[in-house]
């Protein structure tokens, strides 16, 4: 292998571990604020019109999701993980654009579920 190569091989590695990593960072704060039932959380949900319940529902599956993505082995769960994050952060940009909200509050969640399903495919 020559060191044009390695390094390549180096670049593509960190290439997609960095937004691996911000998704699940994202994924982990989100649970914790979910399940903790957050000031932010509570405003989130009433604005929204969903039931305090739905964000218990929210962060036990992205504790699941995370359990699922970061142990090894077990392809085929870490890819309904990965399918689960996407739906959970475009359900959010989509609840926020049906309440009217503009795009400095669905902008993130947009850029999170098309950066979850970036870093599976890349991991395919």
């Amino acid at each position: 292998m020559t060191q044009n190569s390695i390094l390549s091989s180096r670049g593509m590695r960190l290439a997609r571990w960095v937004p691996a990593t911000a998704v699940l960072a994202e994924t982990a704060v989100g649970s914790y604020w979910d399940l903790a039932r957050i000031t932010y959380v509570r405003d989130v949900f009433d604005k929204l019109g969903y039931p305090m319940y739905f964000a218990t529902i929210l962060g036990a599956a992205k504790v699941a999701a995370l359990a699922a993505i970061l142990t090894p082995g077990h392809p085929r769960t870490k890819e309904w993980a990965y399918a689960g994050l996407v739906f959970v952060y475009g359900g959010a940009a989509a609840s926020h654009i049906a309440v009217g909200d503009g795009p400095d509050k669905w902008g993130g969640p947009l850029v999170f579920a098309a950066s979850t399903f970036a870093v599976r495919a890349a991991l395919a």
